[in-house]
């Protein structure tokens, strides 16, 4: 039995009608792009396939230097102007230690301070008087007994021998009186050394500089006794010098009279003159004493730790550049490269240093070519690549290109 017409159903056939022919395009799209895709792949695998098949042989290749290049340099004169570095304090040339005359007295007053300079005998400081009387009087009074006893003694040796031919008086007495007077008269002769000593050490009751100079140091104080401690340190006539280090291989390089230039901490320089040099070598730090005195009147104290520098006479020598030094076990050695530019290890002596050159004492001899940059990476015997270093009209030729780029 046949179902009843409804007008949904002629709607629904239209639609599928005009539906078709649109999934009809988009397949044939779809084809397209996957035959463009497929045609892509096989263009790239033929042009790999023909790169393969036309690659050029190992002989047509070009042939590949299998030799480390290095940079060859040759050794050369050069005029050396070398350092030798100094450090060490600044001390006075005549350090002066001032003590009280005696012992057991105050100071009542100080009449002189660190930074004044003093003349010889000065008074620096004023002790205590009635300590210094007294010794002076006990002095004075041992003085007068004993000339009373030498007096006593010489009178009575004189009696003794007006009378000698009358009999009264052996002659071994009258010796004995006389020896008694010889001994009185020493007795007063020591007594009188005793008080010039007693006035010579208490100075009129002072403390006295012995010398002239600047003071560098006090330590006396108003009221306190003094037993035997130095109470001012004075630089003799002002002088100082710098006590320097100097190490063993520099010390017989210099000689007595050498300037040397020392920096304060401020910048300001002083130059000093070689007074002394070493008279012994440290065993453990391998470094000798040497003296440079420095002028009058600086900004130099004592005490301070100075930095500087002894240029020596310029000398000439065999140079090599820095970076061709090489050490192993820390001994210095080069690279010598012979007629094949074979690598050969050559122990070398080095000298002093100068504008990134070094001299070499001992081990080449000018024109010698040698192994620069690279040097680290070749072994002895290994054969090598010269190359020349650049000239200072090539750096500056690169330098402009690689402004350009």
């Amino acid at each position: 039995m046949n179902a009843p017409f409804r007008p949904e159903d002629l709607a629904e056939n239209e639609t599928a009608t005009v539906d078709a022919p649109i999934d009809d395009a988009a397949q044939k799209a779809r084809r397209r792009r996957f035959a463009m895709i497929v045609g892509g792949v096989l263009v790239v695998a033929a042009g790999g396939l023909y790169a393969i098949t036309h690659r050029p042989s190992p002989a047509d290749a070009t042939a590949i230097d299998p030799r480390l290049a290095v940079t060859a340099v040759e050794a050369k004169t050069m005029s050396f102007s070398p350092e030798v570095l100094l450090s060490g304090v600044a001390r006075p040339v005549n350090d002066i230690h001032v003590y009280a005359p005696a012992s057991g007295v105050r100071v009542l007053e100080i009449l002189a301070d660190e930074g004044q300079t003093v003349r010889a005998g000065q008074p620096l400081a004023r002790l205590d008087q009635a300590v210094s009387a007294a010794q002076s009087r006990a002095a004075q009074a041992t003085v007068a007994e004993a000339r009373a006893s030498a007096v006593r003694a010489r009178d009575e040796y004189e009696r003794a021998n007006s009378i000698r031919d009358s009999g009264a008086l052996s002659a071994e007495q009258i010796e004995s009186r006389r020896a008694a007077a010889e001994a009185a008269d020493a007795r007063l002769a020591a007594a009188q050394a005793q008080l010039a000593e007693v006035n010579a050490r208490l100075q009129g009751g002072f403390i006295r500089a012995p010398a002239g100079g600047l003071i560098i140091d006090r330590t006396v104080e108003v009221g306190r006794p003094v037993d035997g401690q130095v109470l001012f340190r004075i630089a003799g006539d002002n002088r100082l010098e710098v006590a320097a280090e100097i190490a063993e291989a520099d010390i017989l390089a210099l000689r007595v009279g050498q300037d040397a230039t020392f920096r304060l901490a401020d910048g300001s320089e002083v130059t000093g003159r070689m007074s002394r040099g070493a008279a012994s070598i440290d065993e453990r730090t391998r470094t000798g004493e040497v003296l440079f005195t420095l002028p009058r009147d600086t900004k130099v104290r004592a005490g301070m730790y100075l930095r500087g520098a002894a240029v020596l006479e310029a000398r000439e020598g065999v140079a090599a550049p820095q970076d061709s030094i090489l050490y192993a076990n820390g001994e210095p050695f080069v690279y010598e490269l012979d007629q094949n530019n074979r690598a050969r290890r050559t122990p070398v002596l080095l000298g002093a240093r100068q504008d990134g050159m070094v001299e070499i004492r001992q081990g080449l001899e000018v024109g010698a070519r040698i192994a620069g940059p690279g040097a680290a990476f070749i072994q002895d015997g290994d054969e090598v690549r010269p190359v020349e270093p650049p000239t200072r009209e090539r750096a500056a030729s690169d330098s402009l290109r690689g402004r350009a780029a």
